[in-house]
């Protein structure tokens, strides 16, 4: 006989050598066989071993031509031998991990080579027999000592409110009370016989009250149909608050015999624009456009720029780029320029359209005063 060679892994020997020392002839093992180890007189390979799926194995790794099914347990699921003492390759069963958050408890040693070990109930629950149970959500009734924070606090709450309940209508009783006898005028006791003379004091007070103080509506603005009051006493007058709130509009003060005249007549005509061909009817850069970004409300900053015709991609992403809002108005009126004619006109067109009347004639004022 000759000394032929072995056949590698996962071959099996086919026939011997043809010459002393040469190799055998070896072929692969077909498919569903497989052979670990090199060898020198297999003629065929082992059948790979299926996995037991009665018992819940799966197929950890499949059979390839050098090694055999690796059988084993999915995950969430732990492993039990069939015999004892358990060995590799002993026949063995799966079953599934038990859930500690389902039972509704600390997982103190999770599932792996055995089944996974629970510990105390979580938090909101309290041990009750062999399981977990709710705390109460009731108001009502005991309260088990673990769950004293949870429907503990309850219990107080409504205690609380039911005191709080009681309390602030007392308090708000005497409060009430309080400030009624505090407001009340004293009126001094007078005997019978003066009675008479009290009243028509009384009388003359109120009337001479009446012919002191009157109230006049004054029109703001032709654009805006708002008044403010202004109210009369003795030989001076005290503005009222307009009924609307708008940007901060100059206001004047008018001698009292002019109040009623200038009550009943029209506003003034706004000013004439300077001519288009002037340095002051372009808006130049730096001093003017923060006198533009003054008058303007800042509330309405977007819908004036919008008003100029400047637009909305150019807004968002000035507000993109830009951090602060005041260096945001700069810029969106600097764009705005590059993008138009940049004439006040413009400007005082769009702050008329906005009802803004008031601060365009405010404008005007300032750029009229210059820096």
């Amino acid at each position: 006989l000759f000394c032929c060679k072995g056949c590698p892994a996962g071959h099996y020997l086919k026939g011997p050598c043809l010459k002393p020392c040469g190799p055998a002839i070896c072929l692969p093992c077909p498919w569903g066989t497989f052979l670990a180890r090199e060898n020198h007189h297999e003629t065929r390979c082992t059948r790979c071993q299926a996995c037991d799926e009665e018992v819940s194995q799966v197929a950890l790794k499949n059979c390839s031509m050098v090694a055999d099914t690796h059988c084993g347990c999915e995950p969430g699921w732990f492993l039990e031998c069939l015999v004892k003492p358990c060995k590799a390759g002993s026949p063995f069963r799966c079953h599934p991990c038990s859930d500690c958050r389902a039972l509704h408890r600390h997982t103190r040693v999770p599932c792996s080579a055995r089944d996974s070990d629970c510990g105390t109930c979580l938090p909101g629950f309290y041990e009750y027999g062999n399981s977990c149970v709710s705390c109460p959500t009731s108001t009502l009734g005991s309260c088990p000592e673990p769950c004293v924070t949870i429907c503990g606090w309850r219990q107080m709450f409504w205690v609380q409110v039911l005191l709080a309940g009681l309390v602030v209508p007392l308090l708000l009783g005497a409060t009430l009370t309080y400030t009624y006898h505090r407001c009340q005028p004293c009126k001094p006791m007078v005997p019978t016989d003066e009675a008479g003379m009290e009243a028509l004091t009384l009388q003359a007070t109120q009337l001479s009250s009446r012919e002191s103080a009157h109230t006049l509506l004054v029109p703001l603005s032709s654009s805006e149909k708002k008044v403010r009051a202004v109210q009369l006493v003795g030989n001076g007058w005290t503005p009222g608050s307009p009924q609307s709130q708008e940007a901060p509009c100059p206001e004047v003060t008018w001698p009292w015999d002019q109040m009623h005249s200038r009550a009943l007549e029209p506003p003034p005509p706004p000013s004439p624009a300077p001519p288009a061909g002037s340095a002051a009817a372009t808006l130049q850069p730096g001093p003017q456009l923060y006198d533009v970004m003054d008058a303007v409300p800042a509330r309405r900053w977007k819908e004036f720029v919008r008003t100029l015709g400047l637009r909305e991609a150019e807004i968002e992403a000035v507000e993109v780029e830009v951090g602060r809002f005041r260096d945001q108005q700069y810029e969106m009126l600097k764009r705005w320029r590059q993008q138009q004619p940049a004439g006040l006109g413009a400007v005082y067109a769009a702050l008329e359209r906005m009802g803004l009347d008031g601060c365009a004639e405010d404008l005007r004022s300032r750029l009229q005063r210059g820096p």
